[in-house]
């Protein structure tokens, strides 16, 4: 499973499993504002989101939040959607059942639920970085946010010396 940098200044960000960035993009498209212009800016940007969360991109989802964060308008379609996709988010108590994921129109198959939590995470750490308050460099892998609890309990350091 690949892994992809999301950053959107300089070269601060996290690392993200490529399944996990690509579903939250799915999601988040869902929540973008219809316009009636196809070559509307939240359009440009659903669109792009779409086809990111397809599942072909390997290591380098292309979610172009960086070019779409600088430009007029683009940071305020991102946060809209993030925002709207939280508040849906907040409204499910069960896990997202993985049968449902696999009928969304990604390649790939997904084998497990998805906890609301998970995406939770990831939505809150997009708002973070978009706002400028997570200033991880690509060399440091220590936070991938979405990460399942049992997968973080193996990659934390051993605190004890034996």
């Amino acid at each position: 499973m690949g892994t992809t940098f999301v950053s959107v200044r300089d070269d601060r960000g996290f690392w993200i499993r490529d399944g996990l960035l690509e579903l939250f993009l799915r999601f988040a498209a869902l929540h973008v504002e219809d316009q009636v212009d196809p070559t509307a800016l939240p359009n440009v940007v659903r669109n792009q989101w779409l086809l990111a969360s397809r599942g072909f991109f390997t290591g380098c989802v292309p979610h172009d939040i960086d070019r779409f964060v600088a430009t007029p308008g683009g940071r305020e379609v991102i946060l809209q959607a993030i925002q709207k996709l939280i508040s849906a988010l907040e409204l499910i108590r069960a896990p997202l059942d993985h049968s449902v994921l696999n009928i969304m129109g990604m390649e790939g198959r997904w084998t497990e639920p998805i906890e609301k939590e998970q995406l939770l995470e990831i939505c809150s750490s997009m708002l973070q970085l978009i706002n400028g308050e997570i200033g991880s460099h690509p060399s440091d892998t220590s936070f991938m946010p979405g990460m399942p609890e049992e997968v973080r309990r193996l990659r934390r350091p051993r605190t004890d010396k034996k």
